[in-house]
C-alpha cells in the first residue's frame, strides 16, 4: 500500500480492502494478521465493494466523545499507557490524491475536486480506536441502496467536518463491542439510542454510561468494568434511564418477529433482538452463546404467494430479511428468513428434540464461512416513548377480529371484495403529522375532497397505529387507533375510506339488525370499529 502523507494529521490513499486492513492495524497498534482474522474486515470488504469506495481520507488525532468517556472511565487508570486520540477514516466514491486535497485546502476553487463534489461522493466514516482487538469505534456508513425492497426507516443524518469540509451521510451509528467497558447488549442499545434520541429528543449516552445505568439496580449481578454482559432486566433499566419505556416481546414464532419488527420500524423505532447462536461447523449442532443485535431495517418480498380469501395476512409476513447492527459483524448486516430448521433440545427435556426455525447470519468464525452460524430468535426489547401505551399485539388482535367480520360479509353474498384474493393488512406505528402529510400530498383524485378535508382537519393524537387493508395492491381502507390511549379505552379513532364498494357494505351492514351467525365474542374486539361505521351515512345499499 502506498499512503500519501502530508504534514500533521492528514493522509489520503486509494481504497482497497488490503489498505483498509493496514490502516485499521496501524491506527489501533494491532497486527495485520489479527485485523484480517476478524469478521469485520471480511464484512467491510463486501460492503465497500457494494458501495464502490474509491478513496480514503484519514483524519489523525481525532477526539471521539464516546471513546473519551470510555477512556476516562477505565483506560486512563491502567498502568499501561493507552492513547486517547483516535483516527477517523472517511470514504468517498470519487478518486483524488493527497496533493489534490492539499490544493483544495489552499484554494477551494480547485478544478479537480471541490467541497460540494466531496460531499456528493461521501460514504461516511469509521472511527478507529487505539485499543487491542476491539478497534472499530463510532461508524456511520451510507446504507445499501433502498431501491427495490430494502427499507432502513430508522436512519438519520450525520455530519462530519474534517479540515473545514461539510460532509453529510444518512446512516445509524454502529460500533464494535468493547469487551472491557461494554457488552454486545450495550452496543445494541447504543445504536438503538441513536435512533430514538433523534425521534424522541433524549440525550444519547456513551457505551460506558449505558453500562453504568444498566447495572445500577443490580449491584450483585456483575461488576461494572470489565463488563461480561447485560441481562434483559439490566437492558430495561438502561432504557428507562434515558426516559423511555422498555416493551418486552417473547418470540414463539417467526411471524411474531416479522410483524413486531415491521410495526415498530415503520414508526422509526429500532428494536433490540435477543438471539441464541448455534454453530453448524461440527457434525452436531452446538450452542455458541446468547447475543443481542439492534434491528435497523428489513426487506420485503413484493407479493405474498399465500394471499387468498381464507387467511389473515399481514404485509410483514412477506419479510425475507432483517438488517441488524451486529457488533461482531458490522452495520446493516443481513439475517435471512430462509426457513432452515434445527433440531434443538426441548426446554424442559434435554433428550427430546424439536424443530425450530432459525435465521441465517453474517456472523462467521475465524476459519468458518457465512452460514455456519444460525440464530434462534428469543425476544425483542423495544424502547418506547412513554406516551405510546397500546402495544402492537392489541391492535393486531382487533384488526384480526375485524378482518373476520369483513370476510363473513363477503361469504354472505354481499359484494364488498374482489373474489380472487383476500385482504392484506399493513399494520404499523405512525404519527398524526406523517399520516396527514401523506394524505395532503396524494393525488387529489385518490380521495373524495370532502372526505379528505374532514380527515386533514380532524384532531388526532400524536402517535397512531395505522392498519391499511389492501387487495391486489389497491388500498381499500385505513383503520386508525390511538397509540396513547389505554387498552380498555376508546382507542379506535376513525376509518379512512378509500374504496366505495367496501365502505358501502360496511356502513350498511353495521347499521342494520341482521343475524349472520357471527358470535358476538368474535366481534367484541372489533365492536368499536363497527360502531363507527354504524354512525356514518349510508352511501348505497349493496
Amino acid at each position: 500500500m502506498i499512503v500519501a502523507h502530508e504534514p500533521g494529521n492528514l493522509e489520503v490513499c486509494p481504497y482497497s480492502i488490503e489498505t483498509l486492513c493496514i490502516l485499521l492495524a496501524d491506527k489501533s497498534k494491532n497486527t495485520l494478521s489479527a485485523v484480517k482474522q476478524r469478521s469485520h474486515s471480511q464484512y467491510f470488504e463486501e460492503y465497500f465493494n457494494k458501495l464502490q469506495a474509491k478513496t480514503i481520507l484519514i483524519e489523525n488525532e481525532y477526539v471521539d466523545r464516546d471513546f473519551l468517556e470510555d477512556f476516562s472511565a477505565y483506560y486512563v487508570r491502567c498502568f499501561n499507557r493507552y492513547e486517547r486520540f483516535c483516527a477517523r477514516l472517511h470514504f468517498f466514491t470519487c478518486e483524488f490524491s493527497a496533493q489534490d486535497f492539499t490544493r483544495l485546502l489552499e484554494n477551494s476553487s480547485n478544478e479537480r475536486i471541490s467541497p460540494n463534489l466531496l460531499n456528493k461522493h461521501y460514504l461516511g466514516f469509521i472511527v478507529v480506536k487505539p485499543l487491542p482487538e476491539t478497534v472499530i469505534g463510532r461508524t456511520c456508513l451510507k446504507t445499501y441502496s433502498q431501491e427495490g425492497q430494502r427499507n432502513f426507516p430508522v436512519t438519520r443524518k450525520y455530519f462530519a467536518h474534517p479540515f473545514g469540509l461539510d460532509l453529510e451521510t444518512t446512516s445509524l451509528a454502529f460500533q464494535e463491542q468493547d469487551s472491557v467497558t461494554s457488552a454486545c447488549a450495550t452496543s445494541a442499545l447504543w445504536s438503538a439510542f441513536h435512533g430514538t434520541g433523534k425521534q424522541f429528543q433524549h440525550p444519547i449516552p456513551s457505551p460506558v454510561e449505558i453500562t453504568r445505568s444498566a447495572i445500577k439496580g443490580h449491584p450483585l449481578q456483575t461488576r461494572a468494568f470489565p463488563n461480561r454482559g447485560l441481562e434483559m432486566p439490566m437492558m430495561a433499566h438502561a432504557i428507562r434511564d434515558v426516559g423511555l419505556e422498555p416493551h418486552y416481546v417473547g418470540i414463539g414464532h417467526p411471524n411474531i418477529l416479522k410483524d413486531t419488527v415491521y410495526a415498530y420500524l415503520r414508526g422509526k423505532i429500532p428494536t433490540i433482538l435477543g438471539i441464541e447462536l448455534w454453530d453448524k461447523t461440527q457434525s452436531l449442532d452446538r450452542p455458541f452463546g446468547l447475543h443481542a443485535v439492534s434491528v435497523t431495517g428489513y426487506s420485503l418480498l413484493k407479493n405474498n404467494p399465500e394471499n387468498n380469501l381464507g387467511k389473515f395476512l399481514t404485509r410483514a409476513c412477506n419479510m425475507e430479511k432483517i438488517y441488524v447492527h451486529d457488533d461482531q459483524v458490522g452495520p446493516f448486516a443481513r439475517m435471512n428468513f430462509d426457513g432452515l430448521k434445527l433440531q434443538l433440545p426441548c426446554p424442559n427435556h434435554t433428550q427430546c428434540k424439536i424443530p425450530v426455525e432459525t435465521l441465517s447470519t453474517s456472523f462467521r468464525l475465524p476459519k468458518g464461512e457465512v452460514g455456519d452460524m444460525r440464530a434462534v430468535p428469543i425476544s425483542l426489547l423495544i424502547p418506547l416513548y412513554h406516551k405510546i401505551r397500546i402495544p402492537y399485539d392489541i391492535v393486531l388482535e382487533t384488526v384480526r377480529s375485524f378482518d373476520r367480520f369483513i370476510k363473513l360479509i363477503a361469504t354472505e353474498g354481499i359484494d364488498c371484495l374482489a373474489p380472487d384474493a383476500g385482504l392484506e393488512w399493513d399494520i404499523y406505528l405512525t404519527t398524526n403529522n406523517d399520516l396527514k402529510r401523506e394524505i395532503l400530498h396524494l393525488d387529489s383524485s385518490a380521495m373524495m375532497p370532502p372526505h379528505r378535508n374532514e380527515v386533514l382537519r380532524e384532531s388526532m393524537p400524536r402517535f397512531l397505529w395505522r392498519a391499511s387493508a389492501c387487495q391486489n395492491e389497491s388500498l381499500l381502507l385505513d383503520l386508525l387507533f390511538d397509540a396513547t390511549d389505554i387498552e380498555h379505552g376508546q382507542f379506535f379513532v376513525r376509518a379512512i375510506e378509500w374504496e366505495e364498494k367496501l365502505s358501502s357494505a360496511l356502513r350498511w351492514v353495521s347499521g342494520v339488525d341482521i343475524d349472520m351467525g357471527f358470535d358476538t365474542t368474535e366481534t367484541q374486539a372489533a365492536q368499536k370499529i363497527i360502531s363507527w361505521f354504524r354512525k356514518q351515512e349510508n352511501l348505497e345499499v349493496p
